[in-house]
């Protein structure tokens, strides 16, 4: 069986990926419209019932504030206390107590009753069609909730409005639907000495608060921390158990007070509607897209195919290792262009790169060669200062033997010991040696001192460090009658080395001192008298980097040298 061209494979891939690329975005987009109207009703809800927790805790402090102005009349302790002395007194005190519920009543138009109950049952309430007041039944379910008041004391306990029934005096605070504030006014061991007041909020005015929220066919409502519901916008479902229904999305809301909670049941076929309308759209208009894609890239993909197969012609070449290939022509497609450029240009450099690695491999064993010929040049120079040594000894030539000796002693670590540190003692040795030397040449026109504490003898010090510097007063500061001081002074504070070398000079040139300082912070060389300082600084670089440091400055008629560095 003949295997398919690759640029019908090509057309086959580009039509297989955007009909997968179709189904995959329908999916996505319809998933995403579903998500995103649920999180947004979600949304819209949970801002509609902030909204109304603050309504809603307003009502119910303004009915708080109203009870605790009655709290402190003395008609509630009277009452609450029995304290008149006839019929004829209470019947007084009733009349007085109604018509302050219902100042209260006219003040407040959220609440529909206001009553105050005795733990014996005698009740006095007026609500705001009527007014009545008298003994009533306290029944044990209902003498529960004035016990759980009383501890609760001096906060309110709002029940539904249900828990009353149908008790004589007390029900008419429930005759329309309403929410029930309880609080005694005293708090005694026992209900039968207590006394209560009574505040009913009415539905409607609770329903008020949140009734913004429902749209749509949406139904909301208040739940008790039961789960009991004791406000609701949809009829007939006051003081019943919550039950979620069937298709619908539940929106919770707890709120911060009382433990009530309020719930908005969205049907999902009121947006359903509008997600089968986005849908239909969407599909229509991404095949559409499909389509003009497709004819687009069957018609492109010829175009393509001819840089592309220049391509692929030219890499067969490359790994067979023919590396000498020739740049196609160019066909107007920018992209393809470049490309087949850049791959030409680099085999190119491919190519030179192997021709350097070839070259670099001749270095290499010409280096090793020089190498092993430098093992040889130290034996060689040894051997020569010897012998030197001994013809001037021969001839009582002293000085030049000590002379020679010295030498020996300072090239000795240059050319043994290749390693980039030692102690600060073998840097002292080889430092006392240079000394000599150049004491024997300025013939006691030279006075040196060093200061260094014996603790530090055996820190660990770059090497070969000092002498560029000391060399350097001999180069640049020299006197006209060839007499020189110099200080060296070595010292450790916290973790770093400062070292400073001092040395007379007869002038000092600024100038010349600016532009050294210059070329040690950018390490660069102007001449062979500076090559010793910028090896320094090259060196401290790399060994601790930026916390290192050499610069000079004058200090009257001497020229300080100071080195940092941060071990």
């Amino acid at each position: 069986m003949k295997r398919l061209n690759w640029k019908i494979k090509l057309v086959i891939t580009i039509i297989s990926a955007i009909s997968l690329v179709v189904v995959i975005l329908y999916m996505v987009t319809y998933l995403f419209f579903s998500s995103q109207l649920r999180r947004n009703d979600e949304k819209i809800a949970q801002i509609n019932f902030r909204q109304a927790e603050e309504n809603l805790e307003q009502i119910i402090k303004l009915g708080i504030r109203d009870a605790n102005r009655y709290d402190m009349d003395m008609l509630a302790w009277n009452f609450g206390n029995g304290e008149y002395a006839d019929d004829a007194g209470r019947t007084a005190l009733n009349r007085k107590m109604i018509l302050r519920f219902e100042e209260i009543l006219a003040i407040n138009p959220n609440l529909s009753a206001v009553a105050q109950m005795n733990g014996n049952g005698q009740t006095v309430i007026s609500t705001v069609n009527k007014n009545r007041s008298g003994m009533t039944m306290v029944p044990d379910e209902f003498r529960e909730i004035l016990q759980e008041s009383t501890q609760s004391y001096p906060a309110f306990q709002w029940v539904p409005g249900n828990v009353l029934g149908d008790r004589e005096i007390l029900c008419k605070a429930a005759e329309e639907p309403a929410v029930l504030g309880i609080r005694s006014i005293g708090k005694s061991d026992r209900v039968e000495e207590d006394s209560y007041i009574i505040l009913g909020i009415s539905e409607e005015r609770i329903r008020r608060c949140y009734e913004s929220v429902v749209y749509n066919g949406s139904s909301a409502m208040l739940l008790d921390e039961q789960g009991q519901i004791i406000s609701s916008t949809r009829e007939g479902q006051l003081y019943r158990t919550f039950e979620p229904e069937k298709d619908c999305q539940i929106v919770v809301y707890p709120l911060s007070y009382n433990n009530w909670t309020l719930v908005n049941m969205i049907p999902v076929k009121n947006y359903q509607k509008d997600i089968r309308t986005f849908r239909n759209f969407s599909l229509a208009i991404i095949l559409t897209a499909a389509l003009c894609v497709i004819f687009i890239a069957v018609i492109w993909s010829k175009r393509y195919t001819a840089p592309i197969q220049s391509l692929m012609d030219n890499m067969e070449k490359v790994g067979k290792e023919q590396l000498d290939i020739a740049l196609p022509e160019k066909t107007g497609l920018s992209e393809l262009d470049n490309l087949n450029e850049e791959f030409c240009h680099t085999v190119r450099r491919l190519k030179s790169y192997i021709s350097d690695l070839q070259q670099a491999e001749k270095d290499k064993a010409a280096e090793e060669l020089k190498a092993l010929q430098y093992q040889i040049n130290p034996h060689f120079l040894y051997n020569s200062l010897n012998s030197i040594r001994w013809m001037a000894m021969m001839t009582n030539n002293g000085k030049i033997a000590d002379s020679i000796v010295m030498l020996t002693k300072i090239i000795t670590p240059v050319f043994r010991n290749p390693s980039l540190t030692w102690k600060i003692r073998d840097e002292l040795e080889f430092l006392d040696n240079y000394i000599g030397m150049m004491m024997l040449r300025y013939a006691g026109n030279l006075q040196y001192r060093m200061e260094c504490g014996e603790d530090l003898y055996d820190e660990v010090f770059p090497r070969f460090v000092l002498q560029p510097v000391i060399e350097n007063c001999f180069v640049h500061c020299r006197t006209k009658t060839d007499g020189m001081e110099i200080r060296v002074k070595i010292r450790k504070e916290e973790g770093s080395f400062r070292i400073e070398v001092r040395n007379t000079a007869e002038q000092v040139d600024e100038e010349r001192l600016a532009q050294v300082n210059e070329q040690l912070r950018y390490r660069r060389e102007s001449g062979k008298e500076d090559v010793g300082l910028i090896n320094v600084v090259k060196r401290l670089s790399y060994l601790y980097g930026e916390n290192s440091s050499v610069k000079l400055r004058a200090e009257g008629k001497e020229v300080v040298g100071e080195i940092i560095f941060s071990v």
